[in-house]
């Protein structure tokens, strides 16, 4: 992929029922599953994808999944949860061949820009072990306190000033 598509037009879109096969996809490609596992298992897939489902609608019943479009086509997916105090990103994914060209950031200061212009925080929960780290600390997010031995931080990025 070339540095010239990472470049491209990125925009978002709230994902509809007939993106849910490609979100499907996604998903599986996010989590590891290998398409030969689920070949043979295809009820795995299902099964975490409606307990990802079910997590959400439980906590954040108005969460808005949205399909992120590079040049107009679907290149990752965005979770998000709009609260009276903060924005909570729930999940963020690209397709592999995607990632690693600043994507994901792109799509992070769009997310802390309208945070910033509604003064509201940004959280979200990060693995320890995740490379997107090193971005959340360079964005200014800051873990907050939790047990030594959490796999996930949670983190927040305070609200800045639009200028």
């Amino acid at each position: 992929m070339s540095e010239m598509k990472a470049g491209g037009e990125l925009k978002r879109r709230v994902a509809c029922a007939a993106d849910q096969p490609w979100l499907r996809q996604l998903f599986a490609q996010l989590r590891g599953l290998q398409p030969e596992l689920l070949a043979v298992c295809p009820q795995l897939l299902e099964q975490q994808w409606q307990l990802q489902r079910q997590v959400f609608a439980n906590h954040y019943p108005d969460a808005r999944t949205e399909v992120v479009l590079l040049d107009a086509e679907p290149v990752g997916a965005l979770t998000w949860h709009e609260g009276a105090q903060a924005i909570r990103l729930l999940d963020i994914g690209l397709q592999e061949r995607y990632r690693g060209q600043g994507l994901g950031e792109r799509l992070l200061k769009a997310l802390i820009d309208q945070a910033d212009l509604q003064g509201k925080a940004l959280e979200l929960a990060v693995m320890r072990h995740n490379p997107a780290l090193r971005l959340y600390q360079r964005l200014g997010f800051r873990a907050q306190a939790s047990a030594e031995d959490e796999v996930q931080l949670q983190m927040r990025r305070e609200p800045q000033p639009v200028v």
